[in-house]
């Protein structure tokens, strides 16, 4: 008998991935292995998607056995399962085979691409009728365009877009991982164009699976969740050639995936500028408006440790003659605010953090220790544990020490000590823009050459739309987060939170979530709480 029929794994796997969480709406495609090895991995990522409803699975896999002689092939056979049968979409395939330059139909009997993962299928979504799509080797980026577009209408509200995919083959567990990286900040970015670049079977099986799924996705406006990066030496296998695993998830609702938390991977979550005080101060100092901002916050965040970029200062009262436009922070009002935000480093490397001198600077370094938050000094190395992380600043202010050479340099990083995964959280570009310029540009691919995973970047007060591959997918960015808690009203400031996701064996997956002008929403409730205790 051959695994495939071997109910036991199955039913073993799906009970070992049951969550302990509800499963998010919005989920319109998933990306699994099919090495029967990392069975659990393919149920997590069933899991994620069980709690909707879907008529049709279009399943892509690669051509294993080289039965496809043209480009792509389906079938009109049901697919036979140990959990009983799963009816093929027999009009969707026929809509395919219009197309006897771009589909062939084949048997697909001996694909296990298709019939590693078609249980899981029955299993969770016994209704749907399935569309097996496997792909050549040899297909080229135009045979996937053609693919896209007769795939994608398809796809409906009711479609689950299902990837399977092996990643990285026949490496040593050293270079897998560095593959893998390079693959999951290819993904992370929703970059297909990126897909050609990547190296088949190096990288993954299948570059046109994972080309089709990143523009089906992308259409639908959904966004990918990285949940899983494992590699088969995790499950006692050989070091010296190795398959890896990566599961992803796909959700129309980018806040959502935040529920998708597990025990074999760690998530932080980035904020932009915050400065406690000035316009802010009374909305502070209000529980029902702090309440608010708060619950918005944890919505997102759901516990996870938040690292923010501290735009000022903090003292233990007011300056005397000091203006009310000045980044300064009172202990009594911010010191708790910041800890029931959940915020556990506080970026020091800014154009503000010396606006009252050194002893300015010093005293909010005394004071977030005492909160027991990490004070992120421009140019040193914190370890948090399950990653590093160097806060950096390019842009000068009052009395600023270390102020970046001229034009900008981020090599000296490459001197630093420390140990991968390395993540820069820099203070860089011109305020209100959205998108890198050169300069950026520029510092990031020296930061990738310096062995940095991820960047993360603030000072624009408005926050950037997409994540950004450098270095074939080596380094993740992120432009700007722009505004987490800052007082500024006007249309053009925005702020998002990024997540990043460090997996055991080092790699980083990073996402944006965009979040709400929290200083409108705060002083929205404030007002209504002042209405509200004017009418009592």
């Amino acid at each position: 008998m051959t695994a495939a029929g071997d109910r036991g794994i199955f039913e073993n796997a799906i009970a070992a991935e049951r969550p302990d969480f509800q499963p998010p709406r919005g989920v319109t495609g998933i990306t699994v292995p099919h090495h029967l090895l990392a069975a659990d991995l393919i149920a997590r990522g069933f899991w994620a998607a069980s709690a909707n409803d879907y008529d049709r699975v279009i399943l892509l896999s690669p051509d294993h056995f080289r039965a496809v002689h043209g480009r792509f092939a389906t079938t009109r056979d049901n697919v036979g399962t140990v959990f009983g049968t799963i009816e093929t979409d027999t009009a969707a395939v026929d809509r395919l085979l219009a197309d006897p330059a771009l589909f062939e139909e084949v048997n697909l009997a001996h694909e296990h691409g298709i019939h590693s993962v078609a249980p899981f299928v029955r299993h969770f979504f016994p209704h749907a009728k399935i569309v097996p799509v496997v792909a050549s080797v040899s297909t080229t980026s135009k045979d996937w365009e053609r693919a896209v577009e007769a795939l994608g209408p398809l796809v409906t509200e009711r479609t689950l877009v299902v990837q399977s995919t092996d990643y990285s083959h026949y490496r040593s567990l050293g270079e897998a991982i560095r593959r893998d990286q390079e693959s999951i900040g290819i993904i992370a970015a929703q970059n297909p164009s990126a897909v050609a670049r990547l190296l088949q079977p190096t990288h993954l099986d299948s570059r046109a699976a994972q080309f089709i799924q990143l523009r089906l996705q992308a259409a639908e406006g959904a966004r990918p969740v990285v949940i899983a990066n494992r590699n088969s030496a995790d499950y006692a296998g050989s070091k010296s050639s190795t398959t890896s695993y990566v599961v992803t998830a796909f959700l129309r609702d980018p806040a959502a995936g935040s529920v998708l938390a597990y025990d074999d991977q760690t998530a932080v979550y980035f904020g932009g500028d915050v400065l406690l005080g000035r316009f802010l101060t009374s909305i502070l100092s209000d529980e029902d408006a702090l309440r608010s901002i708060a619950n918005t916050v944890h919505a997102i965040t759901r516990g996870a440790p938040l690292i923010v970029n501290l735009e000022g200062v903090i003292l233990d009262q007011p300056v005397i003659g000091g203006s009310g436009q000045s980044h300064l922070m009172q202990k009594d009002l911010a010191g708790p605010i910041l800890r029931r935000l959940g915020i556990v480093a506080a970026g020091l490397a800014n154009n503000h953090s010396h606006d009252f001198g050194q002893l300015g600077f010093s005293e909010t370094r005394r004071h977030l220790d005492r909160l027991g938050i990490r004070p992120l000094v421009a140019g040193q190395v914190v370890d948090l544990g399950d990653f590093r992380l160097v806060a950096l600043n390019f842009v000068p202010g009052k009395e600023l020490l270390g102020k970046p050479p001229q034009p900008p340099d981020a090599r000296f990083v490459c001197d630093l000590a420390g140990d991968p995964p390395l993540i820069a959280f820099v203070h860089w570009g011109e305020e209100f823009t959205k998108v890198a310029g050169e300069e950026e540009r520029n510092l990031a691919s020296q930061l990738a050459d310096c062995g940095v995973s991820a960047v993360i970047g603030g000072h624009s007060h408005q926050a950037a739309q997409e994540v950004e591959a450098v270095a074939g997918g080596a380094l993740q960015g992120v432009y700007s987060v722009g505004n987490f808690l800052f007082d500024q009203s006007m249309p053009q400031s925005s702020g998002a939170l990024v997540e990043a996701r460090v997996f055991r064996q080092g790699t980083i997956a990073i996402r944006l979530v965009p979040i709400p002008n929290l200083f409108l929403s705060g002083r929205l409730t404030l007002e209504a709480s002042a209405h509200d205790r004017g009418l009592k």
